[in-house]
């Protein structure tokens, strides 16, 4: 079973890393290193700015001149359009995913009540087949709406979060029966909301196959309304995007003009929403109010029990079996209760683990650990800061997992730095994260993901994801004794393994050039 480390969101930070004189230069970027196209210091974007300048354009105007567009070349006219190439595949590879799910004896997908929430583990060749009926489906659905609709219906994607907030904030969906219907008038004697309100946030819902109207009156479940009813994680989930973070990105507008340098862990759109600006990050916040805490953790369990999330894919696709063989050590920066060290122990039995997290958090930590003894053994907690300087020397590897994605540039690398004087000639730094490929060379379905994840870590913490050059920067700035050794994407799964080797020797030959 995967569980949140809940230390890697609830770890607090000072509200301004130390300045360091030979890190300047980062502290005075924004949360993207690695993009310098978005460079203010770019000859290509000066040389734009100029001639903007240099311009008299007056855009107010209503006479303004357009510019007609040449259309493209197109085929021979029996080449199908894109609308029809696009319903082929759609076609072609739902037919293969019926055809397993008939060939298995397998439950088709559907709105029903009693449908699978999830789909099951399938082939590689069917999963593909479901992704491309996904991507063609919304590609599909975008070219038939068309681009000023689809720009203008965006711009109300808001409305789905605010009818979903509501009905999970008032328990709408607990209150139908599982099985039967229940009429508004009887829903209405249960809830404390308005029957006004009740009506039109429930017939919104059904427009997202959120409950369903047999017979206008009566409300039934769908497999979408049922599964909020009964999954605690899923109503966490909703109940933290909905009423945390879909406040707080309603404020990255005001952080961002106020303070663009977007750094800072107390200067979020958070900070802004809930009235804690230039106070304290987000992470103390929620840790003080424990329902939020407890609904935050659930929420991101509910995350990484998902697809593509599972410790598997970390021990699948990190081989340790040089370390195992030597019964060497792995300490597990912001650890929460030690879930990846177990895990990790399970599979390698030679090696040892210190689970490092703050006081609170190690306080309590299961004991055992694990109810096998001879991994149990293997695995000490400790209480640390990674804000301060590493206690534990001459481990073999340092980890970090949903960890750095929560700091931008500056925080990130003073985490690094922090371990630079418990470091041993070789020993690796692995950092288990998101890492986005280069647009468009990547699932789709995935790089919306990821970059949905980017703009909450923007909203919530002023932090980001990161691409290949971004943790190379990061190294880079953390130190030249830091080799970078590259990114490896186990296959089916949305997280990275990122790894850097600690040389001293490598700084000693940059700083004699």
């Amino acid at each position: 079973m995967v569980r949140l480390r809940l230390a890697s969101w609830f770890h607090p930070a000072s509200p301004s890393p130390p300045p360091n004189p030979s890190n300047t230069e980062f502290m005075k970027q924004g949360p993207r290193p690695s993009a310098p196209e978005l460079s203010t210091s770019s000859p290509e974007k000066k040389h734009h700015c100029q001639k903007c300048e240099s311009e008299d354009i007056d855009n107010s105007s209503s006479n303004m001149v357009r510019v007609p567009v040449s259309p493209k070349k197109k085929g021979s006219s029996t080449s199908p359009s894109l609308m029809i190439t696009l319903t082929q595949k759609i076609s072609k590879e739902t037919e293969k995913v019926e055809a397993y799910f008939r060939e298995n004896g397998l439950q088709t997908p559907s709105f029903d009540v009693d449908a699978p929430n999830d789909f099951p583990d399938m082939p590689d060749d069917i999963s593909r087949s479901r992704r491309e009926v996904i991507h063609a489906t919304q590609e599909l659905h975008d070219l038939m709406v068309g681009p000023r609709e689809s720009v203008r219906w965006m711009a109300w994607d808001f409305i789905n979060t605010q009818a979903l907030q509501l009905i999970n904030h008032y328990g709408i969906a607990k209150l139908v029966p599982r099985e039967g219907t229940i009429t508004f008038s009887q829903l209405q004697c249960q809830t404390s909301l308005d029957p006004v309100n009740l009506v039109r946030l429930v017939r919104h819902a059904i427009t997202n196959h959120v409950f369903r109207e047999p017979k206008p009156g009566s409300i039934a479940h769908t497999a979408a309304s049922l599964a909020l009813a009964s999954d605690e994680s899923l109503q966490a989930w909703v109940g933290f995007n909905t009423e945390d973070v879909f406040p707080s990105s309603a404020h990255v507008l005001d952080a961002l003009q106020r303070y663009p340098e977007a750094t800072s862990l107390t200067r979020t759109g958070f900070n802004f929403a809930f009235d804690t600006v230039d106070r304290e990050p987000m992470f103390v916040t929620m840790g003080q109010d424990a329902a939020r805490a407890r609904r935050m953790a659930l929420a991101m369990s509910s995350l990484v029990a998902g697809e593509g999330y599972q410790l598997s894919h970390l021990s699948s696709g990190c081989d340790l079996s040089d370390v195992d063989a030597r019964g060497g050590t792995l300490v597990d920066l912001g650890s929460s209760h030690g879930f990846a060290c177990v895990h990790l122990a399970t599979v390698y039995r030679r090696m040892r683990f210190v689970a490092q997290d703050l006081p609170k958090t190690i306080e309590c930590a299961p004991a055992p650990v694990s109810a096998d003894a001879q991994v149990a053994a293997r695995i000490e907690f400790q209480a640390h800061d990674f804000f301060t300087e590493q206690p534990v020397r001459g481990a073999d590897v340092y980890f970090f997992r949903w960890i750095m994605h929560n700091h931008s540039t500056p925080y990130a690398v003073k985490i690094l730095q922090n371990l630079i004087p418990a470091l041993k000639k070789g020993a690796r730094i692995i950092v288990n994260d998101y890492c986005v490929g280069e647009p468009g060379t990547q699932d789709p379905w995935d790089e919306r993901q990821m970059r949905s994840m980017d703009l909450v870590m923007m909203t919530l913490l002023n932090a980001q994801e990161r691409d290949e050059e971004g943790f190379r920067t990061l190294f880079k700035l953390a130190g030249e004794g830091f080799v970078f050794k590259g990114v490896t994407r186990p296959k089916g799964c949305r997280m990275s393994i990122i790894e850097a080797v600690w040389d001293p020797d490598a700084a000693t030959d940059q700083s004699s050039k």
